[in-house]
């Protein structure tokens, strides 16, 4: 199994026991993001292994290569020589770099295809990071609208289960009895006390005393009105 292989294996394993917990929808998302982004870290670093992999079977390539055109040069000079033992060993020694050169490439061009399979699941889970960033947003912002929403229901059948409006007008009636009563009650205290009788023993005192007053004016009114008279 290769490393694209084990990385899509890891992304569906994921996927699905995360996907398999939705009691809590808001918790099983948000844990769903939180997958995903270790996911694309470990992508990241696998496809970051991979190019620096790449860069070092490039350079093998080259120095193999170019251990290759040393070895055919030095086969060259050597049988013009007449060296043909040396020209041969030279030779030999080119065509094993050659070959070395040709493996590495196989490779090379192998990890090539399986990087650019990294690198596009790499893509992927980015974009489904985001959309998943985004759904859990609204996910959260729904929760919160349907938690206002039940609340402001909750005191509304309390509102309209407590009858207020009844409970004002009965506190009305009991407050208006109770002022009733309690002005009775004192009225009937003053009555037993005999604050009643005083008050109404001094009106009439009070009543008498202004009798008085006006028929002594009427008098001095009359006696002034003979004497200007005479």
């Amino acid at each position: 199994m290769n490393i694209s292989q084990r990385f899509r294996l890891l992304v569906k394993t994921s996927f699905t026991s995360v996907c398999n917990a939705i009691e809590d929808p808001e918790r099983s998302l948000h844990q769903l993001v939180i997958e995903m982004e270790e996911q694309l870290e470990v992508a990241k670093r696998a496809v970051a292994q991979a190019m620096a992999n790449e860069e070092r079977l490039r350079a093998r390539i080259a120095a193999h290569r170019k251990d290759a055109d040393q070895w055919q040069s030095s086969g060259r000079r050597s049988l013009t020589r007449g060296r043909d033992d040396e020209a041969r060993e030279a030779l030999r020694q080119g065509e094993l770099a050659d070959r070395q050169a040709r493996q590495l490439t196989e490779q090379l061009t192998a990890q090539e295809s399986d990087t650019t399979q990294i690198r596009d699941s790499v893509t992927r889970l980015h974009e489904q990071l985001r959309q998943g960033r985004s759904r859990l947003q609204v996910l959260q912002a729904r929760l919160r609208q349907g938690e206002a929403r039940r609340a402001m229901g909750k005191v509304m059948r309390s509102v309209e289960s407590s009858n207020l409006s009844g409970e004002f007008e009965r506190l009305g009636e009991r407050v208006e009895v109770w002022a009733a009563e309690e002005s009775a009650y004192l009225k009937l205290g003053d009555e037993l006390s005999g604050n009643d009788l005083r008050c109404r023993r001094e009106t009439a005192d009070v009543d008498d005393a202004v009798d008085d007053q006006l028929e002594r004016l009427r008098a001095e009114i009359d006696a002034e009105a003979s004497g200007g008279a005479a």
